[in-house]
């Protein structure tokens, strides 16, 4: 199985590694070798990259403000040197050696908890702290970077893993790249890059390291005192081989610091400490995962070995134990350690010969070297002398450095794990972007798109209701160019939080949108690293990948979202995160605004619950009206999510699903006809129609909004599909001038009770406004056969002629409170399609408003305030201005011809607070 911790391009089979990879990476050497022999053209290249601009194909098509990200320097260090000049100045003023108050010598910068040691230190009865004089009178900091390694006595860590491989490139390709003397100077010196300085080390007794952390580099200061086991005699942790050497030690010190004691490095992975003392991208992976098998026999693993190498990346090995540690260790087939780390130093090909060579280095002295084929006492050598003369080896004598050869066969099977870490070349931009996933950013996965196979027009599938809100990066490339992504959650071993599985996904946005609001369509998902999380918690997930021009174009926009992978127990918990991008060619790099957001909260409850726009059985619900309705209205074109979600548990509501409803916001007629009447006369016809093309254009103002009664039959609107219980999420781009728009939320079922939160997420912003409930009264009612069925009372029945006898007072009644001057909007709705097919009567079937002022008497004609101004259509609407009664009025619709019944649905609109009560 593949190591857990650094799952990258070897999981998928290397992203095809024998196909995109080895081409690529071939064009990358020849940049990099460019870079080396035409320094002057490198430099010039390099001044062009850092003076960018936003480029205007790089804005989104919505003029928002995108902050523009610029490269990193690489190893950028942080001024500390107001820190060790004060140290300095305190250790002369006071003639002592530097002691850490930070680090103390003491349990607690050994061990998590200083009164409980872990178990592998039962055994260190006596620690003192010392300083390296102490322990060898010729003490130096440095004598040989690439001398061999020690362990302590708690053995082996996976840090001075990692040290062994960064460790062994230098001397190595000197010896390789004599003749051209074409070493990069960044692989050179690693180690010696880590180390910012120790001219202190004898006379203030302190050093300064920097190593990776984050997503930058961090400057430590520590002192030289070291834990020393007085039983043994010898360093707790790693050492240098050579006694006097103490470089290793004083490393390891600087990091365990840095993580708050040396107990938290005994547990970690080497491909965090590779990244850690390089800045650059580490690969952990499993020579018998069956991925790897394949390209073992099909040669793509050796075609990477031979490219990795030809490029100076750092490349390790180790035969892993999962049952053994790494303190007295037992050693494997062939006198190879297990548990150990090893570099690789070379890769070699013999064609003549047909043979695959290795070149491994062991740092840890005499134990623990291959003694199989092609070691130094093979007698393979004898076989091919040439190539003994031809790599001039020198077996068993003071000049031999530690290294052997052996065959790539040989090598994997003998070795079951192999890292590289890839530190790019000064050519490629680099960015480290800092970023972080809390509240509205913890987006989550991307959800597949819902079916919408079977639903109406009119039903929008639901779309996800988080993942877009997750930090979004839109990089643009300008011709085809290699990227390496990288993905890095803050340390736990610092941070004390758990390492969380995370995704990547970079998205092809042809469209140029400001963010990508929801799942796109396959073909433009470039990458989707770990949408299920089968890549498991871990620092970091990489990916190489390559971006391409769009067809046709001078450019491509591509979109990177990053986001972790949320369970119901991480829900508010914030995380920090590092996106890190290498480009082997110039890019732009933006990070997108997050999204401005506006919400309301409300409730469902018996006079508000009017349930679906439509029951099962298709037939139009006259209660829906009831729901609360919202008006939203736009200045500019906006991309929106609206996101309806049930909020707390109400019992009434369990098994009920919620929804929305959203169509346009018309104005009343006579606002229509206002307008008509102020552009007669206007001027001439063209002056007329250039204002009223402006007017067209102009955004809508919500003037004198009011409920929504019923969808007409020519009317466009969306629905959700009422799926779920408790969220409803719905995706538009409007133009302000297809509004103003109508929200309205329910739940599936009348007569329930629910609270929700009515939330919008934009691009710009919007203008949200609630119906109130206190202004705007909503009733159902019936014309009921034979009870209120009346008619009006101008309506003379031939065969009729008591007037005593009308009916026209039968019809529903609806008392009408109010306590100052108020203007009223009375609007009559017939809640029945088949209408006019029902009442066979045009003239019959025309419906009015009575408004009447209420007296103790009977009702009378005398009480009616305007006569009614019937009208052969299915909505009419009347306005009053009204002054306070004693006993306010009575509002009464009615038919002309009586005995006509059905539905109907009473809306009042008052510019005042008023109280419409239906009497029975």
């Amino acid at each position: 199985m593949t190591d857990n911790i650094e799952k990258n391009e070897s999981i998928q089979s290397y992203m095809n590694y024998s196909e995109q990879r080895l081409m690529n990476e071939d064009s990358f050497l020849k940049q990099k070798q460019t870079q080396e022999e035409d320094p002057q053209a490198f430099e010039q290249s390099e001044t062009q990259s850092q003076n960018k601009q936003i480029d205007p194909m790089l804005q989104q098509n919505d003029e928002e403000q995108e902050q523009e990200i610029q490269p990193i320097e690489l190893n950028p260090l942080q001024i500390f040197e107001s820190k060790k000049m004060e140290i300095i100045q305190n250790c002369q003023k006071n003639k002592t050696l530097y002691t850490d108050p930070d680090f103390p010598i003491n349990n607690s910068s050994l061990y998590k908890d200083p009164q409980k040691p872990p178990e592998f230190a039962k055994d260190i009865k006596s620690v003192k702290w010392v300083r390296p004089h102490e322990i060898s009178k010729d003490a130096k900091f440095v004598i040989d970077f690439e001398g061999d390694y020690k362990q302590g006595a708690f053995g082996e860590s996976w840090f001075v893993g990692a040290v062994v491989i960064v460790g062994q490139m230098k001397k190595y390709n000197e010896k390789q790249n004599k003749q051209t003397q074409q070493l990069s100077q960044q692989q050179i010196s690693q180690l010696e890059k880590l180390i910012l300085d120790y001219d202190q080390f004898d006379d203030c007794g302190f050093v300064a390291f920097q190593f990776f952390k984050n997503g930058e580099w961090k400057q430590v200061i520590v002192d030289t005192l070291l834990p020393f086991d007085q039983d043994s005699k010898q360093i707790l942790f790693t050492q240098c081989a050579n006694p006097s050497e103490f470089w290793l030690p004083l490393m390891e010190k600087a990091y365990c610091k840095l993580h708050g004691n040396y107990e938290t490095i005994c547990d970690g992975h080497i491909g965090e400490g590779l990244v850690d003392l390089t800045g650059g991208i580490a690969e952990i992976n499993s020579l018998r995962d069956p991925q790897l098998s394949k390209m073992i026999e099909n040669d793509q693993l050796w075609q990477v070995l031979l490219q990795t190498h030809k490029l100076q990346f750092f490349m390790g090995c180790m035969n892993h134990n999962e049952t053994k540690g790494t303190k007295n260790a037992d050693t494997g087939t062939h006198g190879i350690l297990e548990n150990h780390h090893y570099g690789i130093v070379d890769v070699r090909e013999f064609p003549k010969e047909k043979l695959r060579l290795m070149r491994i280095r062991n740092v840890w002295g005499p134990e623990g070297g291959w003694n199989g084929a092609f070691s130094d006492d093979s007698e393979e050598w004898d076989k091919h002398r040439n190539l003994r003369e031809e790599l001039k080896l020198v077996f068993k004598s003071k000049k031999s450095d530690g290294t052997w050869w052996m065959s790539y066969q040989d090598w994997h099977q003998h070795f079951n794990k192999f890292y590289i870490c890839k530190v790019f070349p000064e050519s490629w931009q680099q960015y480290a972007i800092q970023g972080n996933w809390f509240a509205k950013t913890l987006g989550g996965v991307c959800p597949l798109k819902m079916p919408s196979e079977g639903l109406p027009d009119y039903v929008q599938v639901d779309t996800d209701e988080k993942w877009f809100n997750n930090p979004q990066y839109k990089i643009k490339v300008h011709k085809e160019t290699k990227l390496y992504l990288s993905l890095m959650l803050e340390d736990e071993k610092i941070t004390q939080q758990p390492y969380v599985a995370c995704n990547l996904m970079v998205i092809a946005n042809k469209a140029r949108l400001s963010r990508i609001w929801e799942r796109p369509p396959n073909q433009d998902i470039v990458i989707d690293m770990n949408p299920k999380g089968d890549i498991q918690a871990q620092r970091e997930i990489t990916q190489y990948l390559i971006l391409k021009n769009f067809e046709g174009k001078t450019f491509g926009n591509y979109m990177v979202v990053p986001n972790m992978i949320v369970n119901e127990t991480r829900k508010e918990e914030k995380r920090n995160f590092i996106l890190r991008i290498f480009s082997s060619d110039k890019i732009d790099v933006a990070e997108m605004p997050e999204t401005l957001e506006i919400q309301q909260e409300g409730s469902w409850n018996e006079t508000s619950a009017g349930g679906k726009r439509k029951y099962d059985n298709g037939k139009e619900n006259p209660n829906w009206c009831k729901n609360p309705q919202y008006f939203l209205n736009l200045s500019v074109s906006t991309h929106l999510k609206i996101i309806l979600r049930r909020q707390g548990q109400v019992k009434r509501a369990k098994g009920t699903k919620i929804g929305m409803t959203i169509c346009r916001f018309d104005k009343a007629p006579t606002n229509s006809l206002n307008i008509i009447k102020q552009q007669k006369g206007g001027g001439t016809n063209l002056v007329r129609l250039l204002k009223q093309t402006q007017q067209q254009l102009e955004a809508p103002k919500m003037i004198g909004i009011q409920r929504k009664l019923l969808i007409g039959s020519n009317e466009k609107f969306k629905q959700s599909t009422y799926f779920n219980e408790d969220v409803a999420a719905l995706y538009f781009h409007f133009n302000p001038t297809e509004g103003p728009f109508i929200i309205i939320p329910s739940l599936d079922q009348e007569d329930r009770s629910a609270n929700y939160k009515l939330t919008i997420y934009s691009n710009q912003e919007v203008e949200l406004t609630k119906l109130d409930e206190t202004k705007n009264q909503v009733h159902i009612g019936k014309w009921e056969q034979d009870i209120s069925d009346g008619g009006c009372h101008l309506y003379e029945d031939p065969y009729e002629k008591d007037t005593s006898k009308r009916t026209w007072t039968m019809n529903p009644k609806y008392s009408l409170q109010f306590f100052e001057p108020i203007h009223i909007t009375i609007t009559l709705c017939i809640a029945e399609k088949n209408w006019k097919s029902k009442t066979k009567n045009t003239v019959g079937g025309m419906i009015g408003v009575y408004l009447i002022e209420k007296s103790e008497n009977k009702i009378t004609t005398q009480q009616i305030v305007r006569v009614p101004n019937f009208l052969p259509i299915n909505e009419i609407q009347e306005e009053f201005d009204l002054q306070p009664t004693k006993n306010g009025y009575y509002i009464m619709p009615t038919t002309y011809q009586s005995k006509i019944h059905g539905q109907f649905i009473l809306a009042v609109q008052g510019d005042k607070e008023f109280t419409l009560q239906a009497l029975k």
